[in-house]
């Protein structure tokens, strides 16, 4: 049995549209800025640096918690 996901010949439906006022700068700016963290954080241990990924996670922990909800 062929996995729909990764059969080529499957044509996914297209994603929804995004209108731009929908879309919050600060919200977006935080989410990059995750988005690098979760980047640095796959090359330590990539790099077999998995103490500089606990603190890299740890970080983010932090953050996450003081972050406003």
């Amino acid at each position: 049995m062929t996995d729909p996901n990764s059969d080529p010949t499957i044509e996914e439906p297209p994603s929804a549209p995004v209108d731009a006022p929908d879309i919050d700068d600060a919200e977006l700016d935080a989410l990059e800025a995750d988005l690098a963290a979760i980047e640095v954080a796959m090359d330590r241990v990539d790099g077999g640096d998995l103490d500089g990924y606990k603190a890299v996670v740890a970080r983010l922990d932090e953050e996450s918690s003081e972050a406003p909800d």
